[in-house]
């Protein structure tokens, strides 16, 4: 019996002992682990802190231009919209040109853009964001001027042009328009950017809307034609019109329906801003306020749509 209880004793005593080493050894590495953590967090916020204040929006004092990597914030840009703190825009300035690849941000920090620029001139291809995300638009820029594919999009991600250009920057070959609901709405051929042949438009619901003969950018022969099937509008949460045109315009713009111009209500506040066309907003914000006048939302507008919103107090 004396026996039997040591041995008990013994396969308990060694059934502690390995549970203890097992424990010291993993204590050891969770050890190791944190201090590697700790030093290479360390590390990383001293370089991080010498890269903004050694590297970051310096000015070359031989000839006080920019250079070296920037980031623009809300206080350092003239672009409206942005708090003091926001980031604008980031990149590589040389001699105060931009070079390499810039990002642009909208005001809720999603990002706007991304250009890649050549001596301060747009170069390669290029993409372009809503606010919410989704591909705005995309293309191959060179020295300012767009080349090869094209494509815009709606805000809800269908396709809304398609077009290729030329060495100079003109539309060349097939053109297609769509709906937000991925019906075409026009296609037409251009030859170094005048519209050439059979030109078709449709309505929403693919019935032909009208047909135009065009030589060298003149028409000479139109058709227009009735909708066969139902009507069929499109409703998308994701996309929203530029507004009616709405308040006065100031006395210097005036005539301007179809370009730029501000609109004011009757206590002078300032309604829109930017250009119409066919008496709508078509790139510009469109400020909105409540029931006691104070501004309320800021809705920029580009192409006819909404993109995004801009922020109050600038």
């Amino acid at each position: 019996m004396v026996f039997v209880k040591n041995n008990a004793l013994q396969l308990d005593f060694r059934r502690v002992s390995y549970f203890y080493l097992k424990f010291i050894y993993y204590y050891k590495i969770l050890f190791r682990v944190s201090v590697i953590l700790f030093i290479f967090c360390f590390t990383h916020s001293l370089v991080f802190s010498a890269m903004n204040s050694d590297t970051i929006n310096k000015i070359n004092p031989e000839n006080g231009r920019k250079t070296g990597y920037w980031i623009i914030t809300g206080s350092m840009s003239k672009i409206q919209g942005y708090s003091s703190e926001s980031k604008v825009e980031e990149g590589v300035y040389v001699n105060s040109r931009k070079n390499g690849l810039w990002i642009k941000y909208w005001p809720n920090g999603n990002v706007k853009s991304k250009i890649k620029y050549k001596n301060g001139r747009s170069f390669g291809d290029y993409l372009t964001y809503f606010q919410n995300g989704n591909v705005e638009e995309k293309g191959v820029m060179n020295g300012g001027l767009l080349q090869g594919s094209f494509e815009l999009y709606w805000p809800n991600g269908q396709i809304r042009q398609e077009k290729e250009f030329n060495s100079y920057g003109n539309p060349e070959g097939k053109v297609s328009f769509y709906y937000a609901n991925g019906q075409p709405e026009l296609k037409f051929e251009v030859i170094n950017g005048k519209e050439t042949g059979d030109a078709t438009w449709f309505y929403e619901n693919g019935d032909v809307k009208k047909e135009i003969i065009y030589a060298d950018g003149v028409a000479t022969s139109t058709k227009e034609f009735k909708e066969v099937h139902a009507h069929k509008e499109i409703k998308d949460p994701l996309i929203e019109k530029g507004p009616k045109i709405s308040g006065d315009f100031n006395n210097s713009n005036s005539s301007l329906i179809d370009n730029y111009g501000k609109t004011y209500d009757k206590d002078k506040n300032i309604l829109m801003d930017g250009e119409f066309k066919n008496n709508y907003l078509y790139n510009g914000r469109h400020y909105i306020y409540d029931e006691f006048g104070l501004l309320k939302e800021i809705k920029v507008f580009k192409n006819g749509v909404y993109v995004g919103n801009g922020i109050m107090g600038k």
